[in-house]
Parts: C-alpha cells; sequence; structure tokens
C-alpha cells in the first residue's frame, strides 16, 4: 500500500452517519498528520459537510465524486487510498462492487454491515481472493460487531493468561446507560432499518436463524454443532449473574454470534477456544426498566418481564419471516421498518448522541469452571455516535500500522482483523475495557 495518496477515505460521508464519523476523524486524528478524502455521490453535499465539521486549522479532506455503482471511480478512489471506509450502506445493494475495488488495488476495507447474508456471500464470492492480495475485509465493524466481538477474544484471552485454560461458554449482557430513550427515532439508527428492509426484501438463506453461517465450512456436522451449542436465546429469562431479566440484544440479535464464531474458527487456537465453545449475549431489562426511590429493583420484576416479552416476540418473528417464504408476515415486518425509519439524513439530538452510552459485562468460563468477570463501558449513543467513533478508530489504527498486525487477511472480522490491540485503541473512541 505504498505510495497511497490518502490515508483513510470515507465513502458516504454526507449521510447522518458519515457527518458524525468525520466529526470523530477530525476529532482523533487532531495530533496526526493525515491524508484523507471524503466521498459520495454529491460533490456539494461534501462540501457542506466540510465546511460544517472541518476546522480551517485541521487537515483538509479532498473531496471525490465517486458513486457506489461507478465502477471506475470506485477503482480509483480505492487505488489511491490506504483505508476505504464504507458508510454508503445497505450494503447487498451496492457493497459487493466496493469490495471488489478495494480488493483489485490492495486496500483495506471495513463497513457497518449488519447483513448477513451477504457477508456469506462476501465469503464465499472473495475471501481467497482478498487472501491472496493481503487485503483484510472487515464488515461488521460498528456496534454490530465490533466491540462484541473484541469482548470474546479479550475475556478469552484472561481466561488463559490467568487459568491456562481455553473458553469454553462466552456470556455477554448488555446494559443501556445516560439518557434514556424517549422517541423511536431517537433508538432506531437508520442504517440499521435500512439492512432489516434489505433483509426481508433478498435474504432467501437461513443466516438470521444459524449461527454458524459464517463459518468456512457452514454446512458441516461440526458447524452444525456449533449453531445449536450458541443458538440465539428468544426467550426472555432471568440471570442470576446480573440480577435481572434479559432478552435478546438489540436491535438485531443475529448478527454477533456469527461473527464471533468466525473469529473463533478463524483464530484456530485451542489455547484460547475450546471445541465446545458457546457464546450468547442478552439485553439486560433492568437497565431499560430502572429502579427509583419509589420502585424498587426488585419490584421493577414484572416490568422487566414484560417489556422482554415485548422484544423477544418482533425479533423472533422478523427471524422466522426472513427465513421463511415471502408471504403476509414478511410483508408486515417490511411496513412496520419502514415505520420506524427515520428521515434519510435525520438522527437524534446532539443531547441523546452525547448524553446516551452502553456497558458490557462479560461472563466468561473454561471446562473446569473457572469464572472470570470483565466489563465494557462506552459512551455515546451505540448507533449514531459510538459506531462512528468505533469505525474511524479502527481505520486509522489500520492505516497508521498500530492495527491488522495478525496474520488474517480476506472477509474476516473485526477481531481477527485488528488484533487484540483495538482494547487500547478503542479507548480514543470512548470505549474502555477493563476487568471487574
Amino acid at each position: 500500500m505504498a505510495g497511497k495518496q490518502f490515508d483513510v477515505a470515507i465513502l458516504g460521508a454526507s449521510g447522518f452517519t458519515g457527518q458524525q464519523a468525520v466529526r470523530a476523524l477530525v476529532r482523533q486524528a487532531a495530533h496526526t498528520p493525515l491524508r484523507w478524502a471524503v466521498a459520495g455521490r454529491n460533490v456539494e453535499k461534501l462540501r457542506k459537510v466540510v465546511a460544517d465539521h472541518v476546522p480551517a486549522g485541521a487537515p483538509q479532506p479532498e473531496v471525490v465524486s465517486a458513486d457506489a455503482t461507478d465502477l471506475d471511480a470506485l477503482a480509483s478512489l480505492a487505488a489511491a487510498t490506504r483505508v476505504l471506509l464504507n458508510l454508503a450502506g445497505p450494503y447487498a445493494m451496492t457493497g459487493e462492487a466496493v469490495v471488489q475495488a478495494c480488493i483489485a488495488n490492495g486496500t483495506h476495507y471495513l463497513d457497518l454491515s449488519g447483513e448477513t447474508f451477504w457477508v456469506r456471500q462476501l465469503i464465499a464470492r472473495h475471501h481467497r481472493a482478498a487472501e491472496r492480495a493481503a487485503v483484510k475485509v472487515i464488515p461488521c465493524c460498528g456496534y454490530e460487531s465490533l466491540p462484541f466481538d473484541l469482548a470474546t477474544l479479550w475475556a478469552a484471552r484472561a481466561l488463559r493468561d490467568r487459568f491456562a485454560a481455553p473458553a469454553r461458554d462466552m456470556k455477554i449482557i448488555v446494559s443501556f446507560t445516560g439518557k434514556r430513550i424517549t422517541r423511536l427515532a431517537d433508538a432506531v439508527s437508520g442504517g440499521t432499518v435500512a439492512s432489516l428492509k434489505t433483509m426481508l426484501e433478498h435474504d432467501r438463506t437461513d443466516s438470521m436463524r444459524n449461527v454458524a453461517c459464517l463459518l468456512p465450512e457452514a454446512e458441516s456436522a461440526q458447524a452444525k454443532m456449533a449453531a445449536r451449542r450458541s443458538a440465539i436465546r428468544f426467550v426472555p429469562h432471568y440471570d442470576e449473574d446480573v440480577k435481572a431479566v434479559t432478552a435478546p440484544t438489540v436491535p438485531a440479535p443475529f448478527v454477533n454470534p456469527p461473527i464471533v464464531l468466525r473469529s473463533v474458527a478463524l483464530t484456530n487456537d485451542a489455547t484460547l477456544f475450546s471445541n465446545d465453545f458457546s457464546y450468547h449475549e442478552a439485553t439486560n431489562m433492568g437497565s431499560l426498566v430502572p429502579a427509583t426511590s419509589l420502585l424498587p429493583h426488585a419490584a421493577t420484576l414484572p416490568l422487566q418481564w414484560a417489556a422482554a416479552a415485548s422484544l423477544a416476540a418482533p425479533l423472533a418473528n422478523l427471524s422466522a419471516a426472513v427465513a421463511g417464504p415471502l408471504g403476509f408476515e414478511r410483508e408486515g415486518l417490511r411496513k412496520l421498518t419502514e415505520w420506524l425509519a427515520p428521515d434519510p439524513g435525520a438522527g437524534p439530538t446532539e443531547d441523546v448522541l452525547s448524553g446516551m452510552g452502553y456497558a458490557f459485562d462479560v461472563f466468561a468460563s473454561t471446562a473446569k469452571e473457572n469464572r472470570w468477570h470483565g466489563r465494557v463501558e462506552a459512551q455515546g449513543h451505540p448507533g449514531y455516535r459510538s459506531t462512528p467513533e468505533m469505525v474511524v478508530a479502527a481505520a486509522l489504527g489500520l492505516a497508521s500500522g498500530a492495527l491488522g498486525q495478525t496474520p488474517h487477511h480476506g472477509i474476516v472480522t473485526p477481531a481477527t482483523g485488528l488484533g487484540i490491540e483495538a482494547v487500547d485503541a478503542l479507548r480514543a473512541a470512548g470505549v474502555r475495557y477493563f476487568e471487574a
């Protein structure tokens, strides 16, 4: 990648998330010499983004006209760039051409996709070519699935260091912190809604039900056993570790498990992960139904059960509808996602973006029931603020060489593509990992 004109390029910089990524890059690279570009279809919108978010004294980006359907423009952009950050989703519609341009021109690639059926297609079509080109193609590098995937690797290393044994069971319980959500438009990312709509319209696979769908041998007996061990739990239950009712993770419980299991397979290290490894995650409903002076924690349990059921049922229906034939259920869910979608280019207020946060309790154990508890805490709205901050930190780390010193190339995962060094790198994005 020597001699590239740009260290980082942001494709789709004029969208709401793109603007947040520009803002994050300016802040994180404030004291670092950086050659960068913003790219997209509308040059005038890109220039306005630069004027609004890049101070006069900061390194100024080049504005590049590049439509995700213009193969020549994509090739030119990729040829000039060390790391391309693709924010122009939904990815199943236009992302493959961007990936191909990056592979052909030796450019590392990051995106925020949650469309596992599309990632599965990328692996089948382009993994070998990306490996030969020594290119890292890292989908799902936002809230889904970077912090979860990295937390799993981090916890497995902690178990090995402390007990000299690999992880057999991994459980991540998500809590939401800070300012509470009062509007649906504040809770649902436009990119997530677009991905859900794309899956409802185009996914005819079992990728939302089969958590082993991204494994190298997804149809093997071993993969099927892995899928059973780590199957998504849609039924709410009471978790003794966090003393709260839990429900499936929101907004998309079917994204992280396949990524984590692919990381385990690509890592292929028996000192880190046992052959019967299982992964599960859930939402702590106590964080969504908080206790007060008038309503102590124990008294909120009925409300937690009710809230958990209201989350679990539509997510289970979504998984069933996408995996099943096109019909009334799929059409009804498509209309629901349209109703939930924020206006194009719109998003939460700055007060909500900065006031929200999230945390993970990470519980890892070995076959001998040695247990370890870690915690991850993050600042900002998970989708709109933390996601662009994290993916920018990943892109800057790849561009500088501080991240990515792993042997894994091809269609990889955040943990295997970036490496354990990303734990420290994500501090710049407001994400902290520490032992509980």
